[in-house]
């Protein structure tokens, strides 16, 4: 079975529904995307390794703190699996994906090309709590599941890193290590995509509930900068549902994308008025007017470089670079946005 090719864009874009209340950095990879989740997580980043220490100890933990601990831990564990495909992808970049050892012809790229040295530590905290309550049913079970595979592939690729005669008699070091990922890839490939559509269905059901209360409360800044980056991440969506990414983006149907954008400029625009009202800064306990700096009208500005981009025929000619136009251009403003809001309203 050909290895499903899981492009940088969907596995990157992913990540951005829940990382906006963990407090997460962009992962190894510059054009990752950081999961945004709903910022009532904020208090998790300083409770998560309390709670699995106690957790370990059999100590009684609130419910309300277990869930969102757990739940971020189950965030990190998706971040991590981006990392991991990001590695897959870089890997059957420069080598065959065949059961024999082979390099790709020409493919312009050395053996160990973008591969990230990664922690298994995640694993180890996603296990400790897949037993635990709150139960998440299909995601305890995925986690568990995933798990296995991923601490392979993770553990076969830092040794890759960590390698410097892998040429050596003939790639033997290299066969090795090419037979390890080969036993592994398949089961990673589909369990952490089902992983990762499950995280972000409650990823997306949290934000939903949390910008809704926010706009009940009358938090016009703190809502409409979570809700830009939401619209933003549904634009990304809607372009990786349709297979388009930057290498064939002027195949884009820009049907549900422009009133996408539109939304999302409507609420930049009421971003930008709330801002400008001394008494809803006091409201919301800011001390800065301008906590973006004019990133979210930047991310505004990055959908009409794209739609720009696929109304005027033109390919882009160097896919997987922050070109003006491109998805992955979105994706690096779109991340900036998120660490600054995770910096202003989570910390």
């Amino acid at each position: 079975m050909k290895r499903r090719k899981v492009a940088g864009l969907l596995a990157v874009f992913i990540l951005s529904a829940a990382t906006m209340v963990s407090g997460c950095t962009k992962g190894a990879s510059e054009e990752k995307t950081e999961e945004q989740n709903p910022p009532a997580k904020a208090e998790a980043s300083e409770t998560e390794e309390e709670v699995t220490e106690e957790a370990s100890e059999e100590m009684e933990i609130d419910p309300e703190v277990m869930d969102i601990a757990k739940y971020n831990i189950y965030v990190e564990m998706n971040n991590s699996i981006v990392e991991v495909l990001n590695n897959l992808d870089a890997y059957y970049m420069v080598v065959e994906y065949a059961d024999e050892f082979a390099l790709i012809p020409d493919s312009g790229y050395d053996y160990k090309f973008d591969i990230s040295y990664l922690n298994t530590d995640i694993i180890d905290d996603a296990l400790l709590v897949a037993d635990m309550e709150p139960a998440y049913d299909t995601l305890d079970d995925l986690a568990k599941k995933v798990a296995v595979p991923m601490r392979n592939l993770i553990d076969t690729f830092n040794q890759i890193s960590d390698s410097y005669d892998f040429a050596d008699n003939e790639y033997e070091k290299a066969k090795e290590y090419h037979t390890q990922i080969q036993e592994n890839v398949d089961a990673f490939d589909q369990l952490s995509g089902e992983f990762m559509e499950e995280i972000n269905i409650i990823g997306n059901e949290r934000v939903a509930a949390e910008e809704q209360k926010m706009l009940e409360e009358g938090r016009l800044i703190i809502y409409n900068s979570s809700h830009a980056i939401t619209v933003a991440q549904q634009i990304i969506d809607e372009c990786m549902a349709q297979g388009v990414d930057d290498s064939n983006i002027t195949e884009l149907d820009l049907t549900n994308i422009k009133p996408l954008y539109e939304e999302l400029k409507a609420t930049v625009e009421a971003y930008n008025e709330a801002v400008s009202d001394s008494e809803q800064i006091m409201k919301e306990s800011l001390s800065n007017s301008a906590p973006f700096d004019g990133l979210l009208d930047s991310l505004v500005q990055s959908v009409e470089f794209m739609i720009n981009q696929v109304e005027s025929g033109t390919p882009i000619e160097d896919p997987g670079r922050d070109y003006l136009g491109g998805m992955v251009h979105i994706q690096y403003v779109l991340s900036d946005c998120i660490e600054r809001y995770n910096t202003v309203f989570t910390e």
